[in-house]
């Protein structure tokens, strides 16, 4: 026997109704996403009055942004940077990341290439400059030899930094010796050690022509900028063996073959020290009284 009548109407009208709420729920769901679709659409794809007005013609191209320019190293000092050797060949060099002039109102600095011609080398210092323990560093002049944007350049020192952080007091005899500080070979025009020194610093800079040979000179160029521009990072700084005083030594042991012991490894000792093995000659006093920018 088959289902009655009234049961199978029943049955048809369940039917029917489950498809009307299926047919419902089908559109809720279409009319729900459909906004999100078209804004998708409306995202990625130019208006239609926009295609329609380029239409046959090429679209304008949207320059790239600029980035905004920011300082190389910002948490740390903006005096010192690694420098970098972009070419060597023929006798010719060319140094990047050299420091030059100091805009006082900024007290930030100019950093250019700088191009020196070995053969031209004039004189090689080993310098001293007051204030603290004091610092050593070596001194490289030239005539008509060394340039910077088309200008001439004097010279360049070549140094050893700690590399501390914007204003921090450096402590020689405590953070100094505990690897606190990254190690900083520093390149600079002599007239910006001059100025940052005299000027800026208020201290005294004395240089002592080095008593050597002309290719002893030019060994200690070659080591100078080979030590100030290869990859030291990573490397600490320490105050009495790997210091300022002890990296120029090294490039002068390197340069001449004089291997020295000094007893104390402070600026002043070592000036001492070459005086007496004959190294040095007459002082050179760079002050307040003579400073001419």
């Amino acid at each position: 026997m088959g289902p009655k009548p009234h049961s199978r109407r029943c049955y048809i009208l369940y039917i029917i109704g489950m498809r009307n709420c299926v047919s419902i729920l089908r559109k809720s769901i279409i009319l729900s996403v459909l906004p999100l679709f078209t804004a998708a659409a409306y995202a990625q794809a130019p208006a239609l009055d926009d295609l329609l007005s380029y239409q046959g013609e090429t679209a304008i191209e949207i320059p790239a942004a600029i980035p905004a320019l920011v300082e190389t190293y910002p948490d740390l000092e903006q005096d010192r940077k690694p420098a970098k050797l972009i070419s060597n060949s023929g006798g010719a060099r060319v140094i990047g990341g050299v420091r030059f002039e100091r805009d006082a109102q900024t007290n930030t600095y100019a950093w250019r290439d700088l191009s020196i011609e070995d053969d031209k080398l004039e004189e090689v210092y080993f310098g001293y400059r007051s204030g603290g323990t004091g610092h050593n560093f070596l001194l490289f002049t030239f005539k008509d030899g060394a340039k910077s944007d088309g200008r001439a350049v004097r010279g360049f020192v070549a140094e050893v930094l700690p590399w501390k952080k914007k204003g921090e007091e450096f402590e020689p005899f405590t953070a100094g010796i505990s690897g606190k500080y990254d190690l900083v070979w520093n390149v600079v025009s002599w007239e910006s050690f001059l100025e940052s020194s005299i000027v800026k610093s208020k201290l005294a800079v004395d240089v002592y022509p080095l008593k050597v040979s002309r290719e002893e000179k030019l060994r200690l160029l070659d080591e100078a900028v080979k030590e100030s521009t290869r990859d030291y990072a990573g490397e600490k700084y320490h105050t009495f063996f790997n210091s300022c005083s002890s990296n120029a030594l090294k490039v002068f042991s390197r340069a001449t073959g004089h291997h020295l012991l000094v007893g104390r490894l402070l600026p002043s000792v070592v000036i001492k020290h070459l005086k007496l093995r004959g190294f040095l000659g007459a002082r050179e006093r760079n002050d307040a009284s003579n400073w001419k920018p």
